[in-house]
């Protein structure tokens, strides 16, 4: 399809940008100095946040920031990192998402600067120092660390993720001497001086920012530092005369509305000849103030959610495949509250809207608390649940009705239960635990009611029948019986379990075209039990002997890595579609005993950093449901 005229010349104008990096062996050089074209006296550029999740659903995000930008047409466009989903071992499979991110900024009408993120540069082999994709990374964007000058501002880059390891944050020595140095040449240039890089480094007690780097900002009178990475907007306290400003996301994940300070913007700095310097977000149509999230109301959204989320359901629902007629259950929901505020926990949160369309959305309002919805430019709204929503996670079976209202009002640092009703009617098999979309709200430093999402899964009560052959088997899923916004869009693994002499067979399918195996295979310690690097099968069985005395074997097997073997006694056998599901049988011995109880996990990696786990009972690998002889327990 031929591209549009004009698109044309601005295209190649942003690669050309891009090739600036760079020289002709294609070996971009850490530091160098890159001289921008001389713009006008008042000069604003534009910061791009984070774009992580790689799924196609965030692209148009970026496609709307990309159209603001030709209309608002900055002097330059930086970002702030995590340009692609990358966390790979797969080449190829980085250079197209990094072929997706570059086609759609290539468009703006203005030079372009980017930022390497971990996403960017982190290798999915988890081998920290492995530099195989920031190599990449130098060839298609550019250096690591390097500064551009502008005519009103000197703007430094920094490289936050030099261990390549995601979990040892610094700054290295020799990126330490050329900040030194370069700050130094800003100073003498007299122009403003701002700072980007990917993670908010400041945030990292290793790298010892208040001795090592802080001092360096103020000597040289740094006006702003900005970063990324935990797609939540917020502005920190400023330090020395420097500001210190967090970004959110440009097609990134996000599981929380915006008053939670999640939301897809844009970031503008204005440069002025008298040496202010404006920093100012704006999503499609609106602009927003600097503090419109603030780092105190954000910490209580942060309280709310980590450790563990602040509301939860306790006890368990029936299994609708066993009921004959209607049943209740009573689940109790726990509220407690860290935070030194007020907060009320609902299943109907101010500011969730139908639209036209029938879509449920955020409504928020915008500067200063103004506007109403469909009042225009003072509000917009947010499909954070369209965002987050997994029909393989997310169970939509009637079988199961929750009530429709809850109010429970929990005092700072107090804590709060009330019990909901579930009505519960028969089903023809398994299904998935049902969800309650519960809130907390509080009000926030700006006097809006700020709802934070924190659903809970309610575990279905499952006995799962011991067969005595696969033909009598029913089949179970392995579910997320724990809520997660990283949960992949990918159907459930289900498995079937029967008695074959003194041996427990396990079978299960996984409906996964991607294998990954890990680059060895050693004995499984608890790391590589909890969280493998490839793709694996772990099963827990409980047994009793005649005495009644308990016992408990766990095994893990890897079906894609080379070497993997199992304890003495247990087997193996794999059936893999070459571009469908594969199929894993265990037969687990049982040394004369009877089995009990059963757990097993699927282990999907994708050739990613991050494992994605699926359990038959919840509570991982310390969860089971209990064995009963028969075909009927819950079968379909």
């Amino acid at each position: 399809m031929p591209v549009p005229g004009p698109l044309v010349p601005v295209f190649t104008f942003a690669l050309a940008a891009l090739a600036a990096h760079a020289p002709a062996d294609a070996d971009a050089r850490d530091g160098q100095v890159i001289a921008s074209a001389p713009r006008p006296r008042v000069q604003r550029i534009a910061v791009l946040p984070d774009r992580t999740t790689g799924r196609d659903w965030g692209l148009p995000y970026l496609d709307a920031a990309v159209e603001d930008l030709n209309v608002v047409r900055p002097d330059a466009v930086f970002n702030v990192g995590d340009m692609i989903q990358g966390y790979t071992s797969d080449p190829a499979r980085w250079e197209q998402e990094a072929a997706d991110y570059l086609a759609r900024v290539g468009r703006i009408a203005a030079p372009f600067h980017p930022t390497a993120g971990n996403h960017d540069v982190i290798s999915g082999t988890r081998v920290g120092g492995d530099d195989a994709f920031a190599k990449l990374y130098r060839q298609r964007f550019g250096p690591l660390w390097y500064s551009v000058d502008l005519e009103l501002a000197t703007v430094l880059v920094l490289f936050s993720d030099e261990a390549l390891d995601g979990r040892s944050m610094r700054v290295g020595d020799a990126q330490l001497a050329w900040l030194g140095t370069e700050l130094g040449r800003a100073k003498a240039r007299g122009v403003a001086i701002i700072a980007l890089m990917h993670r908010p480094l400041w945030r990292y007690p290793q790298v010892r920012w208040e001795s090592r780097v802080q001092p360096l900002l103020e000597r040289a009178g740094v006006d702003a530092v900005i970063a990324g990475h935990f797609h939540s907007m917020q502005r920190d306290a400023d330090v020395g005369g420097v500001q210190y400003h967090i970004l959110g996301t440009c097609g990134g994940m996000i599981d929380q509305p915006p008053l939670a300070g999640q939301l897809q913007h844009l970031t503008f700095v204005d440069l002025v000849a008298d040496g202010t310097v404006r920093v100012w977000h704006q999503p499609v149509g609106l602009v927003l103030p600097h503090d419109f999230v603030r780092r105190q109301d954000q910490d209580v959204v942060h309280a709310l959610r980590e450790p563990r989320p602040a509301v939860r359901a306790t006890g368990t629902v029936v299994d609708p495949a066993t009921l004959t007629a209607p049943a209740r259950a009573v689940v109790t929901i726990e509220a407690r509250n860290p935070t030194d505020v007020p907060i009320t926990v609902t299943m109907d949160p101010p500011g969730l809207v139908r639209t036209a369309a029938g879509s449920v959305a955020w409504w928020t309002r915008g500067r200063g608390g103004a506007g109403a919805f469909g009042a225009g430019a003072n509000g917009w709204t947010s499909h954070t649940l369209a965002d987050v929503h997994n029909e393989h996670t997310m169970s939509t079976a009637t079988a199961i009705v929750a009530p429709g209202s809850l109010e429970l009002r929990v005092a700072p640092k107090g804590d709060a239960r009330a019990e909901l009703a579930f009505t519960v009617m028969p089903a023809g098999g398994p299904v998935l635990p049902p969800q309650l979309d519960l809130y907390a709200t509080f009000v926030d430093s700006h006097g809006r009611t700020v709802p934070v999402y924190l659903p809970t899964r309610v575990p279905v009560a499952r006995v799962v029948p011991l067969a005595g052959s696969r033909e009598q088997a029913p089949a179970f899923p392995a579910v997320a019986w724990e809520y997660s916004p990283y949960d992949t869009r990918e159907a459930n693994p289900e498995l079937r379990c029967w008695l074959d002499g003194d041996a427990l067979s396990v079978e299960v399918r996984v409906p996964d075209a991607t294998r990954t195996g890990a680059p060895q295979w050693s004995a499984p310690d608890a790391a590589r039990m909890k969280d493998p690097a490839a793709d694996a099968v772990r099963a827990v069985v409980r047994s009793r002997d005649a005495s009644g005395r308990e016992f408990t074997e766990e095994f893990l097997l890897e079906p894609f890595t080379a070497g993997c073997t199992l304890p003495a006694g247990a087997r193996a056998n794999v059936d893999a579609d070459p571009s469908g599901p594969w199929t894993v049988r265990l037969s687990l011995p049982l040394h004369g005993r009877t089995p009990a109880g059963l757990q097993v996990g699927v282990a999907d990696n994708d050739r990613t950093y991050h494992t994605q786990w699926r359990w038959l009972a919840p509570g991982g690998a310390g969860g089971w449901w209990p064995l009963a002889k028969g075909t009927g327990a819950t079968a379909p």
